[in-house]
């Protein structure tokens, strides 16, 4: 064999070899699953049982039911509302214990009425110090008590928030008592309180005026 064919041979037998493992990449490409494709066939199938579970991208969380949120109101129902004062302690913060009582008082009476549409929370100062230290001074004890609305379970959606500082006083804020007095923060009840509240009210309206005039009901 001459040189010049032995080089013929040698092309001819590297391109046969070259077509080959072509042609088998080819083929393993179209038969074995892609890396995605088994990383994703693993994780939803059952080792143990080959059973098909719920896949690994599904994800699974339980959200709380609020133990208060909006409601739609009833046709033409007339616009309830009721106030409730939450005062500050002496040291110019809420007591814990004190708050909780309070707030989830608001929230048990909220919970009877047909359906509530606001809950309004007002914060309010004395006048020591500056107008604008007041203010926000009120904006954070309202936020505190909304937090705390939010923690026990009413829906934020229903919470405003409103802050007056020093500009609505109550009270006297040259002695101690006055001050103490403005210190607060309000709570406005908004909805429809419902027929079977309302009577409810009514009667123990003239419960407290008959207890007042010494007989019993």
């Amino acid at each position: 064999m001459t040189k010049d064919e032995f080089a013929l041979a040698k092309r001819v037998i590297l391109s046969g070899l070259l077509l080959a493992g072509l042609l088998s990449i080819e083929a393993c490409q179209l038969s074995a699953p892609t890396t995605q494709e088994t990383i994703t066939a693993t994780l939803n199938t059952d080792e143990r049982s080959g059973e098909e579970t719920v896949p690994a991208s599904a994800e699974l969380s339980v959200e709380a039911e609020p133990v208060l949120s909006v409601r739609q109101p009833l046709p033409l129902a007339s616009v309830s509302e009721k106030h409730f004062v939450i005062p500050v302690a002496r040291s110019g913060d809420f007591a814990p214990d004190e708050l909780d009582e309070y707030v989830l008082s608001i929230i048990k009476e909220s919970r009877q009425w047909d359906y509530v549409s606001e809950l309004q929370i007002h914060g309010h100062t004395d006048s020591e110090g500056s107008e604008l230290s007041n203010m926000l001074l009120a904006i954070r004890r309202a936020n505190r008590v909304a937090e705390r609305f939010e923690e026990l379970g009413v829906e934020a959606g229903l919470l405003l928030i409103e802050a007056h500082g020093e500009t609505q006083a109550i009270a006297d804020n040259t002695t101690l008592d006055g001050r103490i007095a403005n210190r607060r923060i309000e709570i406005v009840l908004i909805g429809n309180a419902g027929e079977a509240t309302d009577e409810q009210d009514q009667y123990q309206a003239v419960v407290a005026e008959l207890r007042s005039q010494g007989e019993k009901p």
